[in-house]
This record gives C-alpha cells, sequence and structure tokens, in this order.
C-alpha cells in the first residue's frame, strides 16, 4: 500500500484514557531493586564479590559487617569504575546492536576503631557505594514473520494498553452482558516494525555500621543501609504495513470508521523512577588462626518506595490521508513493597600463598509483595499472586581466589558469579547472569593498598526491562566494568 500524505485528522487526548498500571512493571522494578549489584569494590569484584568472610575494610558493610573488626585500624577507601553496555537483539535474523557507556564514584568510605578496653575495641564504618547501572537497552527491527516472537502491538493488547486503542490498533472485546473482557488486535505477523529502549540511571547505598571481636576470632556486625536510586526509560516503537497485509476495506477498529487500511504508527513511551528503602544487615565470622574463615549474615530489608511518572503518547495513519494523534500525556503514580530477605554463607581457605573463598546466597524472591499504593486492594492482591506465580526463590554462587607473590605486595585474583534468573519460566542457564572476574593489587605493609579489577558478565532476555512483557526479540546482553580502588590504613 502506498503512504499516504499525512494530515492530522483527529486529535485523541488521555485526560480520560490512563493507561492501565501493568503488573509487570511492579515486577520489574522489584527486581531491578533486589538483584545483587556487581560493584562495591576492585578486590571484591576481582575475586567475584565473594567477600562475605575476608571483606575486612569499610565494602563489609555491603556483605557481612562482621568482617570489618578484623582489622582494627582507621583506613579510608575510594572506588571509581567504568561501565560498557552491550545487547544484542535477534529478529528473525536480523541482528541490531546497541552499546552505551557510563563512569562512576563507586564508592566512599572509612573505618574508625574505638578502643573498648584493654583487649578489646568496636569498629565503626561509613560508607557510599553504587552497585548498579542501569545503563542499557535494545534495538529490533524487521518484518515479523510469525509464530517465534509476538508483535509489540499484540504485547499491548494482552496488557489493555489505552493509548494503543486511542490510536486504533486494538480495540475492547465485550460478553454478552457488555462487559470488557480484553483487548484485540488484528495487527500481527506480516508487518514491519521497529523498536528502541535506552535506559539510564542507578542505585546508590549510603551505609553505617558497627563490628567487634567479642570472643577471640569471632567477630559480630550489623549495618543499616539507606538505598536510593533512579531509572528512566525512552522506549520508541513504530510499525508499518509495508506488504498491504490490511487493505482498503478492513478496519483495525470495527467501531470506528477512522481505521480503515491501515499504512503505520508509531508508539512512545517515557518512564522515570525512583526508588528509595532501608534496610539492614547483621553478619557473624569465625576464623581458626588464619587458616579458615565460615561466615554468616542475614539482610532484613524494610518496605522500599517507588515513585514513577510517565509520558505516552504516539500517531496512527490509514488510507484516505486519516491520522489519528494522541498527545504526550503525563501521568504520576507510587507505591511500596517489601523486597524479599536474604541469606548469605561463605567460606575461606587461606593456604600460605593462595586464598579461595566460596559464597551461596539464598533470596526468596516469590516472597516480594505489594505493600500499598496501585489502586485499591483487590489491584494489589492480584499483583501480589502474579508475584507468586512468576518468581521463585534462587541460590546465587560466587568464587573466588587471590595469589600472593612473596616479598613484592604483589597480588593477582580471579572469580565467578552465578546468579539464576528469579522467573519459575526461566529455567534455562542461558537466561542466568553470569560473570567472569580478574584482579590485580599491590598491598604495601597493609598501610596502602591498590587494587584493579574487571569484570565481564552476560545473560539471554526474555523480558523487556521496562514493562517486563514478552521481549518481541532474541535478546543477549554483555556489560564491562573497569573498577579501581585505593585503600590507605594507619
Amino acid at each position: 500500500m502506498r503512504r499516504m500524505a499525512p494530515i492530522a485528522v483527529a486529535a485523541v487526548g488521555l485526560t480520560m484514557l490512563v493507561t492501565p498500571v501493568a503488573f509487570g512493571q511492579e515486577i520489574s522494578d522489584a527486581l531491578r531493586v533486589t538483584r545483587r549489584g556487581l560493584a562495591y569494590n576492585a578486590h571484591a569484584l576481582g575475586m567475584g564479590n565473594t567477600y562475605s568472610t575476608i571483606g575486612y575494610d569499610v565494602t563489609a558493610l555491603f556483605f557481612n559487617p562482621a568482617t570489618m573488626a578484623v582489622n582494627k585500624t582507621f583506613s579510608w577507601t575510594v572506588s571509581a569504575n567504568t561501565n560498557a553496555f552491550r545487547t544484542s537483539s535477534d529478529y528473525y535474523d536480523n541482528v541490531t546492536d546497541l552499546k552505551t557507556s557510563s563512569i562512576a564514584c563507586g564508592q566512599l568510605g572509612l573505618t574508625v576503631p574505638f578502643r573498648l578496653d584493654s583487649t578489646r575495641s568496636m569498629v565503626v564504618g561509613l560508607s557510599y557505594a553504587q552497585s548498579k547501572d542501569f545503563s542499557g537497552g535494545f534495538k529490533s527491527q524487521g518484518v515479523n514473520l510469525g509464530g517465534r516472537f509476538p508483535s509489540f502491538i499484540q504485547v499491548l493488547a494482552d496488557r489493555g494498553d489505552a493509548t494503543a486503542r486511542a490510536l486504533g490498533l486494538s480495540y475492547s472485546l465485550v460478553d454478552g452482558s457488555g462487559n470488557i473482557v480484553g483487548d484485540h488486535s488484528i495487527l500481527s505477523d506480516s508487518l514491519y516494525e521497529r523498536s528502541y529502549l535506552l535506559g539510564e540511571g542507578n542505585l546508590a547505598h549510603y551505609a553505617l555500621g558497627v563490628a567487634l571481636e567479642p570472643v577471640h576470632n569471632v567477630f559480630f556486625g550489623a549495618s543499616a543501609t539507606y538505598n536510593t536510586g533512579r531509572y528512566t526509560s525512552d522506549l520508541e516503537l513504530y510499525v508499518a504495513d509495508v506488504n498491504d497485509v490490511i487493505p482498503v476495506g478492513v478496519q483495525t477498529d470495527p467501531n470506528n470508521p477512522a481505521t480503515d487500511g491501515f499504512v503505520d504508527a508509531s508508539y512512545r513511551a517515557v518512564q522515570g523512577k525512583q526508588y528509595e528503602g532501608w534496610d539492614a544487615r547483621f553478619g557473624v565470622l569465625y576464623k581458626f588462626f588464619d587458616l579458615l574463615g565460615v561466615s554468616a549474615s542475614f539482610k532484613m530489608p524494610a518496605p522500599q518506595k517507588v515513585t514513577e511518572e510517565a509520558f505516552v503518547g504516539g500517531r496512527s495513519e490509514f488510507a484516505g490521508n486519516q491520522s489519528i494523534v494522541v498527545p504526550e500525556t503525563y501521568t504520576s503514580s507510587s507505591y511500596k513493597f517489601q523486597a524479599p530477605t536474604e541469606v548469605t554463607v561463605g567460606a575461606m581457605a587461606n593456604l600460605w600463598l593462595v586464598t579461595g573463598t566460596l559464597e551461596a546466597n539464598y533470596v526468596d524472591y516469590d516472597a516480594i509483595t505489594v505493600t500499598s499504593g496501585l489502586g485499591s486492594l483487590p489491584e494489589r492482591t492480584a499483583v501480589n499472586k502474579r508475584i507468586k506465580e512468576d518468581l521463585m526463590a534462587v541460590i546465587n554462587w560466587n568464587a573466588g581466589a587471590e595469589v600472593r607473590l612473596p616479598l613484592t605486595g604483589l597480588i593477582a585474583r580471579a572469580g565467578a558469579v552465578y546468579q539464576p534468573s528469579p522467573y519459575l519460566a526461566d529455567p534455562s542457564s542461558r537466561l542466568a547472569h553470569k560473570a567472569v572476574a580478574l584482579g590485580a593489587g599491590y598491598n604495601s605493609s597493609d598501610m596502602m593498598q591498590f587494587d584493579v579489577a574487571y569484570a565481564y558478565g552476560w545473560r539471554g532476555e526474555n523480558k523487556n526491562p521496562q514493562t517486563d512483557d514478552a521481549t518481541t526479540s532474541e535478546q543477549k546482553s554483555g556489560d564491562h566494568t573497569v573498577m579501581f580502588t585505593m585503600r590507605v590504613a594507619f
């Protein structure tokens, strides 16, 4: 079909058409905040973040605060890191890549020892750290050949998107009693589709904690952390009937004659989200001289708050120079959810020049619960039922090792991270987040230490990171992190 010259025939506002909140957005927000990050300091990163048994500096506040009492010195730590992200989308064998990068101050912190009596000391730590970078996104384009991926219009119709209805891309189905039972769209395969999502933001932590050694080689600690972050996403979608699938005489909405002979449509949704909340962490460490160590820590979060603002609009064109325009419309909302608790156990073995570490972190994601906001009580319970149905408990694994070169202060490190997908429908390891890390350091008589680390992480995607809907292309993502840390102690 020949593309018609655009003229504005109808302007449709969304003042009376507030877009319903997709259940998946709440799941996506909760996972974005609660899943473990990689970047804290270069020593931890170089060993795959197995830091709950050996983290003897201020970074212990985010792993196991008890370990901070092992090194009873005044110390100051600063870290910086750079992150690069790449996603690859395969849409019916049409591969599109997207690359982004950012630079951040990863950590600032200090520890201060206080003498309790002639033999015992208490260590207080204060730290800022940025554990996650939300930069990233994806691009895809091509003709939907059908059967492999749903069209994005089908996804919008499945979640009852009011903007898609206003644009004439979908319409409401009613039963015999006149009740709306869902949305339907005749726009499916054989259409050209293009999507572009770009996101940016971060999650930062402000922590205060205390640790002490009440009994020789037994350490206890506790910390409180204020978490705050933001995430901004810009999603653009475009579809065109390049194969004349919807000819003149066929309406995309049977109740709207202006939707006769579909030509193309564009849809844009911009979201800005703010996250804030508290959590407390308690830990214990037992060391057998300097040869072996075992640890356990428990993270107990308070309800986390999400504040969102959204801008949604679009334009669709039909035969006969007919256009429907949905002006960009603003909405805002907020809600709270209870994050899951975490239990971490770790072990360390130190054999002269080599230290090996292993850590298991248990998180029950189906315990996430929306506690307020999101409309009425039935609407909140519907979201919580969806969480129970879609998410599950996982065990995250971290392993690391370091080798010290005698008489030089030089250290080499390596580590690995494995984080299974929290979705019940994702049994494949392809969808787990994996990472490998390498690191190096120089320790000058325990007074000054320099560390550098590099980590590469990768995973497959089956969820749109903005809405948590099924992706409309086969997606893979990779991220590179380089971190430098300097620590001074005296």
